[in-house]
């Protein structure tokens, strides 16, 4: 068997989507490409790639080494209403991520850009509604849409990915001429009631690199690995996510962003800062502890 965690952050992906990370001007990870990849493949991950968010830049640091591959977490729209979705592509040449950032701003023009392109793509974490406009007709949109699915993010709270799983797991064909009568929107790809599985950490603190992931049968190369997520003979694995998961993926990033922004002016003091924001993410008083 091959496997790879098919949803994971570097530090580039810049700009956080989380609305407190954002208004405190914080980046979305600082896990370091090469980094990562010693790390996935200690984990026993057979392959790796990063999926920054709307960029390659981390992908191109490990392009020269073996068994990996270019890949993004591209954000895309609903047309209509602003309603925000990511998707996940992977085994991108440089000239498709140029490709799809001249159509990643509606999602119907990426979806038929991506299956004529036969690039293997996923929807991320399907129930996590990530602008706060995610409504069930979007998701029964998506439904019609896309083929794979993320079933398991080990950064999400576990429930999402058991509902996700729930709800793909019970379509039917009736259900689907239901939903496509609803939308007038025909389904993009054979069968739509059978959707294809994958999983990823999401991991943005580089703590938890494949505690989800994507397995197929044994892959000589990414290419093949690919081809096998593609036609969908694979499966997910690992634990969706937990509030603790969470929390420590914002510590992370929190301190890190101390050491990296305030060291020079805090000089002795970022180590004193750094421990009592640790102490208040356990829960404990912030200020009360031996020096």
């Amino acid at each position: 068997m091959s496997r790879c965690d098919l949803h994971i952050h570097s530090r580039h992906s810049a700009r956080s989507e989380e609305w407190l990370f954002r208004r405190l001007d914080f980046p979305d990870s600082y896990s370091d490409p090469k980094t990562l990849y010693e790390q996935l493949l200690q984990r026993g991950m057979d392959y790796v790639t990063i999926t920054d968010h709307d960029t390659i830049e981390g992908c191109l640091q490990i392009a020269h080494l073996p068994r990996s591959f270019l890949s993004e977490q591209v954000t895309t729209y609903f047309p209509h209403d602003g309603c925000k979705l990511h998707i996940l592509v992977w085994g991108i040449s440089e000239q498709q991520h140029r490709d799809i950032e001249s159509v990643r701003d509606n999602i119907i023009e990426l979806q038929r850009f991506l299956q004529t392109a036969q690039i293997t793509h996923a929807v991320a974490h399907p129930l996590y509604s990530v602008n706060g406009k995610l409504e069930a007709r979007h998701l029964e949109q998506l439904i019609l849409l896309f083929k794979h699915f993320e079933a398991i993010n080990g950064l999400r709270d576990a429930l999402l990915s058991d509902l996700a799983q729930t709800l793909l797991k019970q379509l039917t064909s009736e259900k689907i001429d239901e939903l496509a009568n609803r939308h007038k929107l025909a389904p993009t790809h054979a069968e739509p009631w059978k959707k294809v599985f994958v999983g990823g950490s999401d991991d943005h603190g580089g703590q938890f690199a494949a505690s989800a992931f994507t397995e197929t049968p044994s892959a000589d190369s990414a290419e093949e690995f690919l081809e096998f997520v593609r036609t969908g003979d694979c499966n997910a694995h690992g634990q969706g996510g937990t509030p603790l998961i969470l929390s420590h993926g914002f510590y992370n990033t929190v301190a890190c962003f101390i050491q990296d922004r305030f060291h020079e002016k805090l000089g002795p003091s970022a180590a004193l800062v750094e421990k009592m924001f640790s102490r208040f993410m356990e829960g404990r008083a912030p200020t009360e502890f031996t020096l």
